[in-house]
């Protein structure tokens, strides 16, 4: 997940950074996060319908190898037979689009924190 720089605040990981020295710098900084706050949930919007279709796919790939598997006869023999020397496209992994929306989900957990943090200071 490769995400834009900022000029006030750092992401690292799913830790967000913030630095600012002044109250204006502040203000730009919350509508910096808030930003990113909108970039990050297109992202994981994106992120969840390929997972979708990840999982849709496998489950799809699945059930098709159970159907074949249960053909008897000599035609469905050879053509599993001749499918094992097949080679096969890789299958998307659902998992990595799924850890991928927990990152994202922590990182948008963050910069809500955040933002709280620097109203917080400039209403104080």
């Amino acid at each position: 997940m490769q995400l834009r720089q900022m000029r006030y605040a750092r992401i690292d990981g799913t830790e967000v950074l913030v630095e600012v020295t002044s109250e204006k710098e502040a203000r730009a900084a919350i509508k910096e996060l808030r930003h990113k706050k909108k970039e990050l949930a297109l992202l994981k919007r994106r992120l969840t319908k390929q997972e979708q279709t990840a999982r849709r796919l496998v489950e799809r790939v699945e059930a098709a190898d159970q159907r074949e598997a249960r053909q008897r006869g000599l035609f469905a023999t050879l053509r599993r037979v001749s499918r094992v020397f097949k080679k096969r496209k890789a299958l998307p992994d659902p998992d990595t689009f799924r850890r991928d929306l927990d990152q994202a989900d922590e990182i948008l957990h963050n910069i809500d924190s955040c933002v709280i943090q620097l109203e917080g200071r400039l209403l104080g």
